[in-house]
């Protein structure tokens, strides 16, 4: 599933294609997507109207046009490209946005998990927890979830009501970078530990972006291609594989009912 870091990818990659592009017709080959609305609703909203700009909340897409967002979420397999030549399922284009100058934009997802809203000028994100980016998001901040709760880190750290953003992937990395066990409970941590985690969300998360995503399955960037950042990870699908730090075989075990890798030697 493409967290944080791949989202904010596509966002840096589409800003300067189509900001302030008019979006002529929207072209909806699988009406499922949109949960609240109806294509036409969207249609009606949308087109004829300048793209004004094009945020991000968490794992959420939110493209601003003068009075409505559309909210976009890729769930499993969700990407988008900018040239139907670079689709590697081209039956799976469910949606079409035809913009001015002769620019497209196509939203592909063979799972169909992805999810669309239509929303006026504001979005309501109050039942998430804070972004990683946001200036909301502090070493106090941090401090206050984390005493709010007696839960497992690594299970707290992918709770969406708690940090918006991230997943699976960059949970794993995120405890190996601070060495802090992923079995630790959010009550035992140190304050050092606090600091390290609270430093280590953000550099994690950071390099990911600069790498442009981490590709295991159906994340492409706009362009079609691979992110980097898989080359790059210290435990994630690396078991049995050498600690980069102290040599001691990464483990895997299972928590929240999702994989996780750790160095035993490292993680405390």
């Amino acid at each position: 599933m493409p967290e944080l870091p791949e989202v904010e990818t596509i966002r840096r990659q589409l800003l300067p294609i189509y900001k302030n592009e008019i979006l002529e017709k929207i072209e909806f080959r699988y009406a499922g997507l949109i949960k609240n609305a109806t294509p036409d609703d969207v249609r009606t909203a949308l087109e004829g109207k300048p793209l004004l700009d094009i945020d991000r909340f968490g794992k959420f897409l939110l493209f601003r046009f003068p009075d409505h967002h559309l909210v976009v979420h890729l769930g499993m397999s969700g990407v988008f490209i900018k040239d139907v030549a670079q689709s590697r399922y081209p039956q799976h284009i469910h949606v079409v946005f035809h913009f001015s100058a002769n620019k497209h934009l196509y939203y592909q997802d063979f799972r169909k998990f992805g999810k669309m809203w239509l929303y006026g000028s504001r979005v309501d994100f109050s039942q998430y927890g804070v972004d990683p980016f946001s200036p909301e998001f502090t070493l106090k901040k941090l401090r206050e979830l984390l005493h709010l709760t007696r839960r497992n880190i690594k299970v707290f750290l992918m709770d969406q009501h708690q940090i918006a953003g991230i997943g699976n992937i960059y949970a794993n990395e995120i405890l190996f970078e601070a060495r802090i066990s992923p079995f630790k409970r959010t009550d035992e941590l140190t304050p050092e530990q606090e600091t390290a985690l609270f430093r280590s969300i953000r550099a994690v998360l950071e390099r990911a972006i600069q790498r442009f995503g981490t590709t295991y399955s159906a994340y492409r960037t706009v362009e079609g291609e691979s992110g980097e950042n898989q080359h790059f990870l210290k435990v994630y699908h690396r078991a049995g594989e050498p600690c980069v730090r102290c040599g001691t075989a990464i483990e895997k075990t299972i928590l929240g009912s999702r994989s996780t890798f750790y160095c035993p030697t490292c993680q405390v």
